[in-house]
């Protein structure tokens, strides 16, 4: 195995000349320096540590210890996510969560853990990444849910699906015996702990306390709250990485550069660092799974902040082999005071008294498979713009499952359709429904989520129309690699983790084989 110091001395002094202008105050050599910890780079760092290589992880965020996890959410999302969880595309139109810690969105997300239809692998042209589904699912702990830990705003979500005769399933999720399990599970899960002499683990499985601890124990070393500024290359080929610590600069210099940023801060980095951009494709091909939440009010209490949040799903209208490339999801959804708050429609004594019926809410979230494509730019600061607006046939779409999700909530019980508009629309009939259909999804005037940016570094064969190959390396760069959403040709239309798992032990077997370290 080839080390770094193989590399020419000319390539070395003119890296470390760079380093010293920018009074870099900590050097490290590395086989591989990983961007992102969380569900594609992580999975890097320890296939590749595993292997024998020298890896580096380098995280933006912190690396929380899960019993400091609490219950005040402005801390919480100020720790767990990118802009304080505000983070949005350029017309204010869509919020995007997205994690920044060890661990990335793992440690937020609500444990789906979910399978791509192997026909779209096929699209892709990466069909051999299925049996890897076997074994990121081993190290994540994926399990089936149990009935006991189907809540009742699950079973509320399964009696409506039931009754419209629509097709539902209890799911799989990487998540271990949680006491404490509920709503605040989108802020980090207190009890979270990797699973210890062949005992399953308890809480969330996230990648914090599966890939990365194995990453660590196999050599890998990590450093967190350390923010990437510049990607180096020299002749075509990656020679390291520049960043800044908290307690002042870092330079990683390596042969392999995997980013594993995310869909939005792997282009970034790419663009801010004025790496070769063919046919300005790098940033392009955005894809958001964008998802507008519809609420039932009931006479019966749910207490839907109690218990797993999300353990049954709709797919009736997501087929990928009669419509590859357009329908949605049901899932249920719910959140904590602060969220609910923030979702529910109207203002002052209106909204006051949506609140008072907190416990008797139920909410499906219409999860958009989307066609529509938006771009990840770079402003003057080198911070993203994210451009993205809902094409006419999505909006189309949108709606029709924001009708349907109402449609099942009334015939679970619900007395009332509660929708994200600005202001509060009663809908209480199924006759009503026709006023959602002729509001339509106009921006800003309907709340929209994003969970899953997606698409940005696309993988193909042809570098006319994608940024990286099937091995998941540069078309222009060498030994510049990707492992993360951004890889996605097209949208996949379920949650992501187990995915961009898959593909990132793909790209690191990739890694391994061509020899380039």
């Amino acid at each position: 195995m080839n080390t770094p110091h193989t590399r020419s001395s000319s390539i070395n002094n003119k890296f470390f000349s760079l380093l010293n202008r920018k009074k870099s105050e900590q050097q490290e050599h590395a086989d591989v320096c990983v961007i992102g910890s969380g569900a594609g780079g992580a999975v890097v760092a320890k296939v590749l540590a595993e292997a024998g290589l020298s890896v580096i992880i380098l995280e933006a965020g912190e690396n929380h210890d899960p019993t400091t996890f609490g219950s005040y959410e402005p801390e919480m999302l100020r720790r767990l996510f990118w802009d304080s969880g505000l983070r949005r595309t350029r017309d204010g139109a869509i919020v995007i969560s997205q994690g920044k810690g060890v661990g990335g969105s793992t440690v937020h997300n609500l444990c789906y853990a979910i399978r791509p239809a192997q026909a779209l692998l096929y699209k892709w042209r990466v069909p051999e990444i299925w049996p890897h589904f076997d074994q990121v699912e081993q190290i994540l702990g994926v399990t089936q849910i149990q009935e006991t830990d189907v809540n009742p705003l699950n079973a509320v979500i399964r009696r409506g699906c039931e009754a419209m005769r629509w097709r539902g399933v209890v799911q799989r999720h990487n998540r271990g015996e949680c006491p404490t399990c509920g709503a605040q599970c989108l802020f980090g899960c207190p009890v979270s702990k990797a699973a210890q002499n062949n005992s399953r683990g308890t809480g969330k499985q996230s990648m914090a306390v599966t890939y990365i601890p194995l990453a660590l124990a196999a050599g890998a070393r990590l450093y967190n709250n350390c923010t990437v500024e510049k990607i180096h290359v020299e002749k075509g080929s990656v020679i390291g990485v520049s960043a800044q610590l908290l307690s002042g600069n870092l330079s990683v210099q390596s042969k392999v550069v995997v980013l594993a940023a995310g869909a939005i801060n792997s282009p970034q980095l790419w663009l801010k660092s004025r790496l070769p951009n063919l046919n300005r494709r790098v940033g392009k091909n955005l894809h958001l799974h964008p998802a507008a939440f519809v609420g039932g009010v009931f006479n019966e209490t749910i207490d839907g902040h109690l218990g797993v949040p999300q353990s049954y799903y709709i797919d009736q209208f997501l087929n990928m082999k009669r419509l590859p490339d357009s329908g949605y999801l049901l899932m249920p959804a719910f959140g904590s005071q602060m969220i609910v708050a923030a979702s529910l429609p109207g203002f002052g004594e209106d909204h006051r008294e949506l609140m008072e019926r907190y416990r008797h809410i139920a909410a499906l979230l219409v999860l958009l498979h989307d066609r529509t494509t938006g771009r990840v730019s770079v402003n003057y600061k080198g911070t993203p713009s994210i451009a993205y607006r809902l094409g006419r046939s999505d909006k189309s779409v949108l709606v029709e499952g924001a009708i349907n999700a109402a449609r099942l909530l009334f015939a679970a019980g619900a007395t009332e359709i509660v929708m994200p508009y600005t202001q509060h629309v009663p809908i209480k009939t199924e006759a009503d429904l026709e006023i959602i259909r002729q509001r339509g999804i106009v921006p800003n005037d309907i709340m929209l989520a994003s969970s899953h940016p997606q698409g940005t570094l696309r993988l193909g064969e042809n570098p006319n129309r994608s940024v990286v190959n099937l091995s998941g390396e540069s078309h222009a760069v060498k030994g510049l690699f990707v492992a993360d959403a951004s890889l996605f040709p097209t949208s996949i239309g379920v949650p992501p983790t187990l995915t961009i798992a898959a593909l990132a032990t793909h790209v690191a077997s990739q890694i391994i084989e061509s020899g380039v370290v």
